[in-house]
């Protein structure tokens, strides 16, 4: 079988899409022996296992950034999969295709949906292009043989909105990477001037779901109460209300090396990530298997990914990180991080990844 992806996103590696994109298709080319090549419009320092080949087919230079990425996906990928006679077509988000005559070349779709935010969160879709774009492709999922999920929260909300059959969407929960399995001191603690257990950890991105706003409001009540617990903000750009929070409680990092990620979350007093949506939420896996505790917004995806294994809480953050300074109740929630990181593995996902595109090669 000859598989062809749009491996956009392998151009991002911080986001989850890319995670994704990277770890499903390495893990794949140790069991498979699939031909598969991944397209990307950049070269990317992705490497993978086995027969996997990624090809680089630039953007086209006339027009906006977005008319040329749209060309790209609803053009440039498709014919290039039509050339090269695969036999199943995988999208990695949203973006097969919308015309119907693509379907009519007799290669099998997949389109990774892993998460509703474009269509239901109105932050993500302002403008009028913005708004025909996402539009599109929520109709163009319909349209595919199979679509992939990240968690039964998000296959239940795809099948609603965009009105696919049960039985066509497939969930493959994600993991994270094998560098937060791996133990690596505190080296990084110096660089940030922070102490063991003396700071509570987030990372992810700051767009607005992300809640960091609040996260930011709740930890001015805990930091006047505890002094010499600090907040680490990891990752993504950040917007202008933590560019301008007190530095006395918030470390901002920015982008990290994975390794001195690991080493934060392993020395955290716990990791807080208060989001309002999320289609899986990988941060909160990678701080799992580090043991570290951790403090969620209850809301039904974190529900499903973290089980009994986290402290859920909705305006009473403040009280309950104020908790994780006794001894035993952190022993124990971080106990129960390490039980969970065992519930989640790359090399299971792109074996049930595998299952299903024999089957839907056979069909």
């Amino acid at each position: 079988m000859k598989i062809g992806v749009n491996a956009w996103l392998l151009a991002k590696p911080n986001t989850g899409i890319g995670q994704w994109t990277q770890h499903i298709f390495d893990e794949l080319g140790k069991i498979s022996k699939d031909e598969v090549v991944l397209v990307v419009p950049e070269k990317v320092g992705a490497k993978f296992s086995g027969n996997m080949k990624v090809v680089v087919l630039p953007e086209r230079k006339r027009g906006t950034a977005g008319m040329r990425k749209t060309w790209w996906e609803q053009v440039t990928v498709p014919e290039f999969f039509q050339k090269e006679k695969v036999d199943v077509a995988v999208f990695s988000y949203p973006c097969n295709p919308w015309t119907g005559d693509f379907y009519k070349k007799g290669m099998k779709t997949v389109v990774a949906v892993h998460d509703t935010i474009p269509w239901t969160m109105r932050e993500y879709r302002r403008g009028v292009l913005s708004k025909m774009y996402h539009g599109q492709t929520r109709r163009a999922v319909r349209r595919a043989d199979m679509v992939v999920t990240v968690s039964e929260n998000s296959k239940k909300e795809i099948v609603e909105i965009c009105k696919v059959p049960d039985e066509k969407v497939c969930v493959i929960y994600n993991d994270a990477a094998e560098v937060y399995k791996k133990k690596y001191g505190d080296g990084a603690l110096k660089e940030f001037g922070v102490k063991k257990r003396e700071y509570f950890i987030y990372c992810g991105g700051y767009d607005a779901r992300k809640n960091v706003t609040e996260l930011l409001k709740q930890y001015a009540v805990f930091a006047r109460r505890h002094k010499d617990i600090a907040l680490v903000l990891a990752g993504g750009e950040f917007f202008k209300e933590v560019i301008e929070s007190s530095s006395g409680w918030v470390v901002k990092t920015g982008f990290l090396e994975a390794e001195k990620l690991a080493s934060l979350y392993q020395n955290a007093l716990g990791f807080v990530h208060l989001s309002k949506k999320e289609g899986f939420n990988i941060p909160l896996i990678e701080a799992a298997n580090s043991g570290v505790p951790l403090v969620l917004s209850d809301t039904p995806v974190h529900r499903e990914i973290a089980k009994d294994k986290a402290i859920f809480v909705n305006e009473d953050a403040v009280e309950t990180m104020g908790k994780l300074l006794d001894e035993k109740t952190w022993k124990d929630y971080a106990e129960r991080s390490k039980v969970l990181a065992g519930h989640y593995s790359w090399k299971e996902s792109a074996q049930k990844f595998q299952k299903m595109l024999s089957l839907l090669s056979n069909k």
